[in-house]
């Protein structure tokens, strides 16, 4: 005698169940991304990419390192000692052009003395420019890590996203500012920082201090952190990461001893 099998119903679901979603991420705080940045950097762009960019990611350490750098430079030159060093380096420049045949020496002179007459408020029109001068270097270095994380390593972040790991790292740049500028004063150097250039005597514009001035841990640390954003923000490689964060940082660092520009540190 066969056994008749009964047909099983499947289970319904008891009234008033239903199936929901994930709650959101909730986005850390400005104070718990700064916190999270020096100490678990992984983990806070872990909530970046999976709570999304907040302008508040970049706007804030982008004002703090701007007026960081405004300040820093208004001190220096209020310095008498480093206003007159500047201004022997910018008398130096003039004379090599007129050694070069570039400029003639009535040129010179007028330079000179458009310097002289500038000595008062020299200090503001550097301040500003160093201030005004981080944002446009910002945004143009987002572009540039951008379009190396989006298409050469295939990332899938956006230039919002990248706005926000730079912005992010930039919170050590701002130590780095406050550290170099600390150094300043000990030293009496007009742009020290902590790096092997300390114990060279030798002149800044030099090939040799510039390239020594690279060798910054807490900058080399910014860009490591940026990095890691990349990594994580972007759904990329670790190594991929760290060849575009590296890769983008030696490039503009050496435009920048080239050309005389602002690092990126």
């Amino acid at each position: 005698m066969e056994e008749t099998s009964i047909p099983q119903e499947d289970p319904k679901p008891e009234i008033g169940m239903t199936s929901e979603a994930p709650p959101p991420v909730e986005p850390l705080s400005v104070t718990d991304k700064f916190i999270g940045i020096l100490t678990e950097p992984a983990v806070t762009f872990e909530n970046v990419r999976a709570a999304g960019q907040r302008t508040s990611d970049w706007i804030v350490p982008v004002i703090v390192v701007s007026l960081i750098l405004g300040v820093g430079m208004f001190i220096r030159f209020s310095n008498p000692d480093m206003a007159a060093e500047m201004m022997q380096k910018q008398s130096e420049a003039v004379q090599a052009q007129v050694d070069s045949g570039d400029m003639t020496q009535e040129q010179a002179d007028a330079a000179s003395t458009q310097l002289e007459s500038m000595k008062g408020v020299i200090g503001i029109i550097s301040a500003a420019s160093a201030a005004i001068g981080y944002f446009f270097v910002f945004f143009f270095i987002a572009l540039l890590y951008w379009l190396v994380v989006r298409f050469a390593m295939q990332g899938d972040a956006s230039y919002g996203m990248i706005l926000s790991v730079l912005g992010l790292s930039a919170w050590i740049n701002a130590i780095d500012q406050l550290v170099s500028l600390l150094l300043t004063f000990i030293t009496g150097s007009m742009f020290a920082n902590l790096s092997p250039a300390l114990f060279t005597d030798g002149d800044i514009t030099a090939i040799t201090p510039k390239l020594l001035m690279l060798l910054n841990p807490i900058a080399i640390w910014a860009v490591y952190v940026a990095g890691i954003g990349f990594e994580k923000t972007a759904n990329i490689s670790r190594t991929k990461a760290m060849i575009a964060a590296f890769g983008i940082w030696i490039l503009f660092s050496g435009l920048s001893m080239v050309m005389g520009w602002g690092g990126m540190g």
